[in-house]
């Protein structure tokens, strides 16, 4: 996880100076007075060479200094505990909406083989890894928004409730602290928002996991095990849902991790259609504006987030199946 954040930190940071755009220029504008942007490239360091400043960033990043944005002029580390939360909690809900749908619409398949859900069940897997997530984010805001006004278009909260009933910041996070401090009145506008950005991003990752649980199962159904069983005459509900669904299931974690990984990835789409107030729309401002310390912090924390993740799913992985704890000892 280290030499995976150390070579991501120097690819990134010397990308960064190998750009055409200058940050001296960025940091004064466009029309600078006399020593202005000599006085802003010491500032900024870029007086030193590149590597120097490598060495230099890194020590900082060690004591949790991103550096300053240049767009907000504003400390990176401070911007970023205001976006962190909203992202993953954007993320999280989308990734369980994924997990809650597609396993059981990929067993109902597997076990449904060549029928009419089975067949639907694959061209959905289709369509949802074919279908662009910034396309249907759009479709959702013209005919659920816009036409029929079920759902608001876009936002996390409205200025209404936000002005009216504020959510009380306990953990930052605007569910949990709506919840824990029964604000009943933002919780239900908050799910409201987030219905539209959280279906949006967990469509593909739901598309993979029912075409990734349907194949596991089918697998896992033709074991020897399996048909042991079978001969010893145990019912199918019993052999499906007490033995073959919890080995037909570890792939299926793996899939978790790399699809929490892809939403973080396709948050910066989604935030910026339905203006989601998250650290995917700052890395997209901080692109479009060429704010280089934004960028890379947005960047970093991805990458951590996602070692973290594939940490947690190793860790889940070893306890669901023993061979990898016989192969650990």
């Amino acid at each position: 996880m280290v030499v995976v954040l150390w070579v991501l930190t120097m690819v990134t940071f010397f990308l960064t100076t190998i750009a055409p755009s200058d940050p001296a220029g960025l940091w004064v504008g466009p029309r600078p007075k006399p020593g202005q942007l000599e006085k802003a490239r010491k500032q900024l360091g870029l007086d030193k060479p590149a590597h120097i400043r490598y060495v230099i960033y890194l020590k900082n990043l060690t004591k949790g200094d991103f550096g300053i944005s240049i767009r907000t002029r504003q400390p990176v580390t401070e911007e970023l505990k205001r976006y962190f939360a909203a992202t993953i909690e954007l993320v999280t809900v989308a990734i369980i909406i994924s997990l809650i749908v597609g396993i059981p619409l990929g067993i109902y398949t597997a076990f449904r083989r060549e029928s009419l859900a089975d067949h639907s069940g694959r061209i959905f897997s289709f369509m949802g890894v074919a279908v662009p997530i910034f396309w249907l984010g759009m479709m959702f805001q013209i005919t659920l928004s816009s036409g029929l006004k079920i759902l608001p278009l876009q936002g996390q909260i409205s200025s209404y409730v936000f002005l009216t009933s504020p959510v009380k910041s306990i953990t930052g996070f605007y569910l949990i602290d709506s919840l824990v401090t029964g604000n009943w009145v933002a919780f239900k506008d908050i799910i409201i928002h987030m219905i539209l950005p959280a279906i949006t991003l967990s469509f593909a990752s739901l598309a993979f996991i029912v075409r990734i649980t349907r194949s596991s199962m089918i697998e896992v159904m033709t074991a020897d095990y399996i048909r042991t069983a079978k001969a010893y005459g145990l019912g199918n509900k019993m052999i499906r849902y007490k033995y073959a669904l919890k080995n037909g299931l570890i792939p299926v974690v793996t899939v978790t991790g790399l699809s929490y990984a892809y939403e973080l990835g396709g948050s910066i789409l989604v935030e910026n259609i339905f203006d989601w107030p998250g650290m995917g729309r700052f890395l997209w401002l901080s692109l479009i504006n060429n704010d280089y310390p934004g960028i890379m912090g947005v960047t970093i924390v991805f990458a951590v987030i996602c070692c973290t993740i594939n940490l947690m799913v190793d860790l889940v992985y070893a306890l669901i199946d023993p061979k990898v704890r016989i192969a650990g000892t």
